[in-house]
Parts: C-alpha cells; sequence; structure tokens
C-alpha cells in the first residue's frame, strides 16, 4: 500500500491537486470568456482576469502563458461547441446533402449567435489579434469548409467541374457565412436572426446547383 496515490498531492475539501488545478483552470476560462465577450480581448488585463474568477495572478501563469494563450483556448472551446452543434443537426438530416448543410448553416449561425459573450468573441475578438491567432482562426475556417467539401464529394460532387473548384467553392461558403455573422454580432445588418439564416440557405441552394451534381440518390 506505500506509495499509494503518490503524485497527486493531498486533498483538501474532498479535491486533490489536480482537481483544483482543473477548477481553476476552469474559472480563468469561464473569467476569459465574460470580459474578452464584454470588455474586449484588448481591454482586458490578467490581472482582471484574475479579479474575476477569483484567484491570483499565481494560479493564471500556472495555466495559461499570456492573455493571447488564454484567448486561443477560449476561441477553439467556442469553436468545439460550434462544431458539435453542426455534425449533430446535420446527422438528423444524412442522406440528403441539401438538408444537411441548410441544417449545419442554421446549427452553426444559432450556436454562434445565441450568446453575445460567445458570439462577440468568436466573431469579433479573435480577429487581428496576432499572426498566431489568426492561423488558429484560418485554420477552424477551413475547417468547416473541409466539411462542406467532404459532405459535397459523399454525395457525387466532383473536385473540378467545368470551371469550378470544389474547395474554392467551399471556402467561399464559409467566408460568406463568416462575414454576414460578423455584421451580425457588430450590429448589421438590420436582421433577425431567422432571416439571417434564410439567407444563408439561399446562398447554399445556389451554390448546389453548381458543386452538386444534378442526379443524385433521393433527388426528384
Amino acid at each position: 500500500m506505500a506509495g499509494q496515490g503518490q503524485g497527486r498531492g493531498r486533498t483538501w475539501r474532498g479535491k486533490d491537486a489536480d482537481e483544483r488545478r482543473d477548477i481553476r483552470r476552469r474559472q480563468l476560462i469561464d473569467a476569459g470568456i465574460e470580459l474578452f465577450g464584454t470588455k474586449g480581448y484588448a481591454a482586458t488585463s490578467v490581472k482582471a482576469i484574475c479579479d474575476e474568477a477569483g484567484l491570483t495572478e499565481r494560479y493564471f501563469y500556472e495555466n495559461f502563458r499570456d492573455r493571447e494563450a488564454l484567448l486561443k483556448v477560449v476561441y477553439e472551446i467556442l469553436v468545439r461547441d460550434a462544431a458539435v452543434a453542426v455534425l449533430e443537426k446535420m446527422a438528423e438530416f444524412d442522406g440528403d446533402p441539401e438538408a444537411m448543410m441548410k441544417a449545419g448553416l442554421a446549427a452553426f449561425a444559432r450556436q454562434v449567435t445565441e450568446n453575445p459573450k460567445r458570439a462577440r468573441i468568436q466573431q469579433l475578438e479573435v480577429v487581428g489579434v496576432s499572426d498566431r491567432i489568426e492561423e488558429v482562426r484560418r485554420g477552424a475556417i477551413h475547417a468547416f469548409a473541409d466539411l462542406i467539401a467532404d459532405t459535397s464529394r459523399r454525395f457525387g460532387a466532383p473536385d473540378h467541374r467545368e470551371g469550378v473548384d470544389l474547395d474554392v467553392m467551399a471556402i467561399g461558403l464559409v467566408g460568406l457565412v463568416n462575414e454576414q455573422l460578423i455584421d451580425f454580432v457588430g450590429g448589421e445588418p438590420a436582421v433577425d436572426i431567422e432571416r439571417l439564416i434564410e439567407n444563408q440557405a439561399s446562398a447554399f441552394t445556389a451554390l448546389s446547383g453548381v458543386i452538386l451534381p444534378a442526379e443524385r440518390p433521393g433527388r426528384k
């Protein structure tokens, strides 16, 4: 029995050192979402984050190298949550590519915009921060474009057809959606979320006629 639990440290209030560290990390992430999503990234200091989390700066630097590292983690969490929402909704319409894509677009728009703080971070605060954050942001954009392209390929869309490149069209659709959401989060255009989704679905309907084959299973 000697050494049992070695390396995990003493418990305090029923939690060992690793559990306490995880709780503090979550507190800092929640504080980042709160302040980046209200005051903005540039106006938020490490001290303000620690004050919001109820922790000392020692614990901040135990978890994150700097504010930018926290922003990166926060953004990746928001993107992951959006991706899960999209994939779950698309799965409900599996077998119908147009319905899948429209459902995915709607799920993404609702997931991004349902929480104003998260929306501000995901669509506004990560733009122009640094090359490192931009690389992460571009990676997320391309991941969603790959989802569109791969789903289209599954239903017979060729990579190249009559001057149209599938990957180029996919990144274009993501760019369209992303720019519309940036304006929406910023207060423009003056439409509600349902109208925004209708516009995005219409854009995909137009593009689907180009990237998807006319004859495919399930199409009347």
